[in-house]
């Protein structure tokens, strides 16, 4: 399992342990889970796919990490057995707004590689599921699922420049082919089966209605690509194919999380109904079929603070053509650790405006910058391909503001529609850099201090946020949350500053995203909560973007994954 998934996992079986030792309410009769269902859902993933080179062993990558959002559709049926069990079969599908690239094929320092591009497209589940329900209410199912996947993904291989062309192109000390000799890429879309699992929490807000969190592994296999000739380079200059082409065998993993909301069919009325359907029939009736007092919506205004600590990844391509590079900086593994302040405020009216505000520091991590093609003032002799790499430290503050409105709304639960905005901006400083292949190319050879400050990159990510934010009381003083947004508009501008070389190239350019949540809270009394939670934010530019003063094209893609830990206390007004 990879660190980006691993937090939804540990988040899952935090609120399994909690609900499987917490002591059960007793005011609500069962609730049944037989019938159909269908419903809808929202989320998060995260893949890798994994090339085999048929030239030999990588120097570097044959890893691609693809992320992004996806939203679909579910339909099942469920038969309740006895008073605990709930057995059940679903079928759900999902479209994938999703982008990952990498480095492949890179056998030897003498060719040039090749630019591995994954899309997932769709994917489909068809399984069975065994659910355990928690309480004596029977409001809570715990369950697990196994089956099969489909999925379709478009996959491509796309060799990267060569030093030899009819001329040269000089930007801000970069040297490039701008007619560079290209071997034909390959790609292809498929179409394939595999296995899946998953697990999740189920919790039923009214008779009919219920929503769910979930995360699934998907996993498929047996898929290959016929790759492009391979191009070497000789330490004259020259560029030979030495050809013929290979097979290329893939595999690809798939960890996705989902928020759902689930209607079924011929749902038994619970006594205290009332308390979840909302106001209205709560006034109308006065008091609650159980004795307890009508409930009504109020102002509720939930403040508090969360300390964040996260990984993650950035990545900026370039080159002549967007498929084509010249050059990449990946930043691996840079740890995040920020503070943060939060507010959601609830009206009577069940319109809601939410957001919070964090900074702090990054650190640890490495920078590898790779190269294809170098000529000239960067290599002593031509050279296919060279990366060298640098440790990281910088910076990392963020915004987000919502308004939205309750949908649902009830006693023990919300569940609400919202557009917002957020602001994300980082710093990272690769400081020294040592040469990991090709140390004749002269670009970190010999390696600098771990004191000198080589790159710089300055980025800035403002998205708007169209998403669902549900919470429920999923036990006796167990909260659950979720908050999925997706980022259909994303304006990027960044700065790459190049200090041993002082140079520096403006980016900008638009993209997509998503940004999604899971909270466990509990209740020390009736206002104050005490959390933990799981954060997952991916962004990519579409397309190409520009570079200021340079024809080449720009391909940026960021991921932030981490838990947080964070206190709240929530201030109630009546109507």
């Amino acid at each position: 399992m990879t660190g980006r998934s691993a937090f939804w996992a540990a988040a899952l079986l935090t609120v399994v342990a909690i609900v499987a030792t917490a002591p059960a309410r007793a005011e609500d009769p069962r609730q049944s889970w037989t019938g159909f269902y269908i419903g809808g859902h929202l989320g998060g993933l995260t893949g890798t796919t994994l090339f085999s080179d048929p030239d030999g062993q990588p120097l570097y990558g044959n890893s691609v990490t693809a992320s992004g959002f996806l939203g679909g559709l579910q339909a099942g049926y469920n038969r309740q057995l006895g008073e605990r069990w709930v057995l059940g079969v679903e079928a759900d599908t999902s479209w994938i707004s999703a982008f990952g690239s990498n480095t492949c094929l890179q056998s030897s320092v003498t060719n040039t590689g090749s630019n591995c591009k994954v899309t997932p497209e769709q994917i489909a589940t068809f399984t069975g599921r065994l659910g355990f329900l928690t309480e004596s209410q029977g409001r809570t199912l715990l369950y697990g699922k196994a089956g099969v996947a489909w999925m379709r993904a478009n996959v491509s291989m796309n060799p990267n420049v060569t030093p030899q062309s009819d001329r040269f192109f000089t930007g801000r000390g970069i040297a490039f082919s701008d007619t560079p000799n290209q071997a034909e890429p390959s790609s292809a879309e498929f179409s394939t089966w595999g296995p899946t699992v998953g697990a999740g929490l189920e919790y039923a807000l009214s008779r009919s209605w219920s929503m769910k969190v979930e995360y699934d592994y998907l996993h498929f296999g047996g898929m290959s690509l016929v790759t492009p000739d391979v191009t070497d380079v000789t330490t004259a200059g020259g560029v030979t194919n030495v050809g013929p082409n290979g097979t290329s065998q893939f595999t690809q993993s798939l960890h996705v999380a989902k928020l759902g909301l689930n209607y079924r069919f011929g749902g038994r009325e619970r006594a205290s109904d009332d308390a979840v359907w909302g106001a209205s029939k709560a006034v109308a009736a006065g008091t609650a079929a159980n004795g307890e007092p009508a409930w009504a919506p109020g102002w509720e205004i939930d403040a508090g603070a969360r300390f964040w600590y996260s990984s993650g990844r950035y990545q900026t391509s370039n080159g002549p053509t967007p498929n084509m590079l010249l050059s990449r900086l990946s930043y691996n593994g840079v740890t995040g650790q920020s503070g943060e302040l939060f507010l959601r405020v609830d009206t009577p009216f069940d319109v809601f405006v939410k957001g919070f505000v964090g900074g702090g520091g990054l650190s640890r991590g490495k920078m590898y910058d790779e190269d294809w093609g170098l000529n000239g003032e960067l290599a002593d002799v031509p050279t296919g391909y060279e990366v060298t790499d640098s440790d990281v430290n910088g910076t990392l503050h963020y915004l987000t503001g919502d308004f939205g409105y309750n949908v649902m709304r009830g006693r023990d639960h919300k569940v609400g529609l919202f557009v917002g905005y957020n602001r994300y901006e980082t710093t990272m400083n690769a400081m020294g850099c040592a040469q990991l292949v090709a140390p004749s190319s002269g670009v970190c050879d010999p390696p600098s201090s771990l004191t000198s400050n080589g790159i710089s990159q300055l980025d800035v990510w403002q998205s708007l946020r169209l998403g669902i934010a549900a919470e429920a009381l999923v036990w006796d003083r167990l909260k659950l949350g979720a908050d999925v947004a997706w980022l259909p508009y994303v304006r990027y501008d960044g700065l790459d500053i190049h200090r041993s070389r002082s140079v520096y190239f403006p980016v900008g350019g638009a993209g997509q995203g998503v940004q999604a949540e899971l909270i466990a809270s509990w209740l020390v009394t009736d206002q104050f909560t005490i959390g933990v939670g799981g954060r997952y934010w991916s962004m990519w530019t579409t397309g190409a973007v520009q570079a200021t003063d340079l024809g080449n094209s720009f391909i940026i893609e960021t991921d932030r994954y981490g838990v947080f830990l964070q206190a709240a206390y929530k201030f109630k007004a009546a109507r």
